[in-house]
């Protein structure tokens, strides 16, 4: 991707993933700060397509959620009576056949999302990653609140028809 082009899709993508990072319930100011990190982390990808960059710029978010929610001083203080230790992870790391089931997903579900219509595709990433709700995507693209209804309702329709009921078990080769 061209530097400006990649300039402005950083511009374009700042508002929303405030959005996305404040519906998260960060502050913000905090808001702020995190998405100027994404933005950032998000250089060293920046020959990949807009489609690659949106999800990939909201997957760091994610992460720098997650890695927020880690920190001690993020976390509200729990003396060990309060703490019950549910909600600790077994192991620091996932189990490889888990690793390699997830790893497999995200292959057939970006497959799938690629063989939708563009605006299918670009509306329901907008609400399933970005968080961005109806309305605000029908401002985003220029469209009404309806004509998005049906956008996601197509693409769910393509993801299932492309991923079908259990789509790591049912006999295709992986590529």
């Amino acid at each position: 991707m061209p530097t400006d082009a990649f300039i402005a899709f950083v511009r374009e993508e700042r508002t929303p993933l405030c959005a996305f990072l404040r519906t998260r319930g960060v502050g913000p100011e905090d808001a702020e700060d995190i998405a100027q990190d994404c933005m950032e982390r998000l250089i060293r990808y920046r020959a990949h397509g807009t489609d690659e960059l949106r999800l990939l710029l909201y997957r760091i978010a994610r992460n720098r959620l997650a890695d927020r929610g880690r920190s001690p001083q993020t976390r509200p203080h729990l003396s060990l009576a309060e703490h019950d230790g549910h909600d600790e992870p077994t192991s620091p790391s996932p189990d490889p056949l888990r690793q390699a089931e997830s790893g497999q997903m995200l292959t057939l579900l970006r497959q799938a999302l690629f063989k939708l219509p563009e605006r299918a595709r670009e509306v329901y990433l907008l609400n399933r990653i970005t968080g961005m709700s109806y309305t605000q995507i029908a401002r985003h693209c220029g469209i009404t609140a309806k004509t998005v209804e049906k956008h996601i309702a197509r693409a769910l329709q393509g993801l299932r028809q492309e991923l079908g009921p259990d789509p790591l078990h049912n006999d295709r080769d992986i590529e």
